[in-house]
């Protein structure tokens, strides 16, 4: 072989490896990237696209819907109220960290009165109480509350730090002038608990909501205890039957 011969075939096997080395750098680059929850691809563990498995988000199939148990507007004082939805979530341990809501009030002739948008959280296995208060109505008087998620779901295993917080000792008085209820929040984890809104709902003998109310503490110590009050200007319209007491925390 010439010296021009060998040379040109140098620079062929040069030219060669080059043309390897950039296809083989494209296909990694597109085509073997290591799986992640974020490329909308069902790779890896994935049970789904991007859900599943080590996914934080979990798919829809291993889900069940949450339910809506009841929603109503309760009168505070003449044209205010506070509108409440009790959502039951029958998941054990999957629960929604932040969903956007809407209640809307309607009166009598089904007429829109006033709507309120918010975020919430949705707790595993249990009810989580969607609490309203100050809504102001004006002259009119609601006779419907509607209310739903207006978000997309993003269900997860997440840490739901009422299970560490119990009520007790709770005591109704007043209750045919000015009504009000004192109980007992404790914490009975080893950490301090943070942002946790407290939402009391009284039932009459049939089992329907009267009146409702919520508090809220900014933090409770590990093993501490701390008294919280609920108060309501006039009377109930019935007889309280039962009283319960749903603590909230946001979810990890």
């Amino acid at each position: 072989m010439s010296w021009s011969s060998r040379r040109r075939s140098t620079y062929l096997g040069i030219a060669f490896v080059i043309i390897i080395a950039v296809i083989a750098g494209l296909y990694f680059l597109f085509f073997d990237k290591e799986p992640t929850c974020t490329d909308n691809k069902m790779n890896g563990n994935e049970r789904g696209i991007d859900c599943g498995g080590s996914c934080e988000n979990l798919c829809l199939a291993q889900i069940s819907d949450p339910v809506l148990l009841w929603s109503r507007a309760f009168q505070v004082s003449e044209g205010n109220y506070n509108a409440v939805a009790y959502v039951e979530n029958p998941n054990f341990s999957a629960g929604v960290s932040r969903i956007s809501y809407i209640f809307k009030l309607f009166d009598d002739e089904n007429l829109l009165i006033t709507e309120r948008k918010g975020r919430t959280f949705i707790s595993p296995n249990g009810i989580t109480p969607v609490f309203e208060g100050g809504v102001r109505t004006g002259q009119r008087i609601p006779a419907r509350t509607f209310f739903e998620f207006s978000g997309v779901p993003q269900w997860a295993e997440l840490i739901d730090e009422r299970v560490s917080l119990s009520v007790s000792d709770i005591v109704l008085s007043d209750a045919d002038s000015s009504p009000r209820i004192d109980a007992v929040l404790s914490n009975n984890s080893i950490e301090s608990i943070l942002d946790i809104e407290i939402v009391a709902a009284l039932f009459d003998v049939d089992g329907n909501a009267i009146a409702t109310s919520a508090t809220f503490i900014n933090r409770l110590s590990d093993r501490t205890s701390q008294n919280i009050v609920f108060t309501w200007p006039n009377k109930f319209d019935a007889s309280v039957s039962r009283i319960e007491i749903i603590p909230r925390t946001p979810l990890k």
